[in-house]
């Protein structure tokens, strides 16, 4: 596999531009260092070792035995309750020139792969995990809300949401949820989804 790496600090490694997922590759660099952290980006790694050294060319000699597969250890699936109803449910239709039935089957029927934990706890960042659907086109709203519910679930940019509290968003809105996301007083465990899961996001009644 390939990736465009370089110097990130005097102890890091940043990878670009790699081929995959994120967790394909978080599984052989935790593997191959495992003293090393490695932090996931939606489009980057960045590997921290606890010492200086020539990190670039052992990160290197490592690509091209890091497998492009997508079995993660420990993922799996997690179906979503979800009522369509959310206020940007008929906009994302009209823009898309869809029914409202075709939105909410596009997006119920879609398998979506969580590629990334991040911009608050338990938020995760979800994308098809066919490469794209017939909402990819989608973008954020032009001024972001001061406040989403918890449980909302959102689109934009080819990828789905669910806000796992209150929060700042500009995703457009489509549905929400009673499944919690996020349990701070779960030491163990507190995020429901972690990178590699996959998601299925499932209608119910009003």
């Amino acid at each position: 596999m390939k990736a465009k790496l370089s110097q990130y600090g005097e102890h890091s490694v940043l990878l670009e531009e790699f081929e995959g997922f994120p967790f394909v590759w978080i599984e052989s660099l935790e593997k191959h260092f495992p003293t090393a952290k490695v932090k996931v980006g939606l489009e980057s790694l960045v590997l921290t070792f606890p010492d200086y050294s020539d990190h670039i060319s052992q990160v290197e000699a490592l690509l091209p035995v890091v497998e492009n597969t997508a079995v993660i250890r420990n993922s799996k699936l997690v179906e979503i309750p979800t009522e369509y109803s959310g206020e940007n449910l008929e906009l994302v239709a009209k823009t898309l020139g869809l029914s409202v039935a075709q939105v909410i089957a596009e997006h119920s029927r879609t398998l979506w792969t969580v590629k990334l934990i991040g911009f608050a706890p338990g938020f995760p960042y979800l994308v098809p995990s066919a490469g794209t659907t017939a909402l990819s086109s989608i973008g954020r709203l032009a001024i972001p809300r001061t406040k989403v519910p918890a449980g909302s679930i959102g689109i934009a940019a080819g990828m789905s949401c669910v806000y796992p509290s209150e929060m700042p968003g500009g995703w457009h809105l489509i549905g929400q949820t009673t499944i919690r996301l996020f349990d701070a007083s779960n030491s163990n465990q507190p995020t429901l989804l972690t990178i590699g899961d996959q998601v299925r996001f499932v209608e119910v009644s009003k």
